[in-house]
């Protein structure tokens, strides 16, 4: 896949993750210097969100992120620098915990990866079970996220109820 920055053309490095297949793990180093492995299995639904520049976290972004926080779990991977992480995680209360600036191996398992130095814009939904639900990675990185499809595809996906088996199914009839 490719994207556009600054009027260049990028194809990304690594593989291509597709929808309803098994996400990554990725072991990311958060702003609080915890080391965390993030996108398998969880009890909550994961949003992995990528950000060249910190400051393309916006207030739709944001608003959508707070409204499903109970069922959520937010990961936010950026390349900028500590002045603007600052800047960002003051303006809407995000936690050091949640946010990383150690992007390199999360991008090349995510195929968001540009190079050594930048990532492609891009959200990821992971479900509980740690499958692929909603992936979006803008063609252009100073593009804005389609947040109606993401939203839509959030809420589906964090109110999304289990089955249980039939008779029938359970007893191969």
């Amino acid at each position: 896949m490719e994207v556009t920055y600054k009027n260049e053309v990028y194809t990304l490095g690594k593989k291509e993750r597709k929808i309803e297949t098994e996400a990554p793990a990725a072991r990311v180093k958060m702003l609080n210097d915890e080391t965390k492995v993030i996108g398998m299995m969880a009890p909550k639904t994961q949003v992995m969100v990528t950000l060249p520049c910190i400051k393309a976290y916006n207030n739709g972004l944001h608003n959508i992120l707070e409204e499903y926080k109970s069922k959520i779990i937010v990961y936010v991977i950026t390349k900028s620098s500590d002045d603007n992480l600052e800047k960002v995680k003051t303006a809407y209360s995000i936690d050091d915990g949640f946010i990383s600036n150690d992007f390199q191996n999360f991008s090349l398992k995510f195929g968001v990866n540009i190079n050594e130095e930048l990532l492609a814009k891009s959200i990821f939904v992971i479900d509980k079970e740690g499958v692929i639900k909603y992936k979006e990675i803008p063609s252009n990185i100073e593009t804005s996220f389609d947040l109606e499809s993401f939203k839509e595809k959030l809420d589906e996906t964090v109110n999304f109820k289990q089955k249980g088996h039939t008779h029938e199914n359970w007893m191969g009839v």
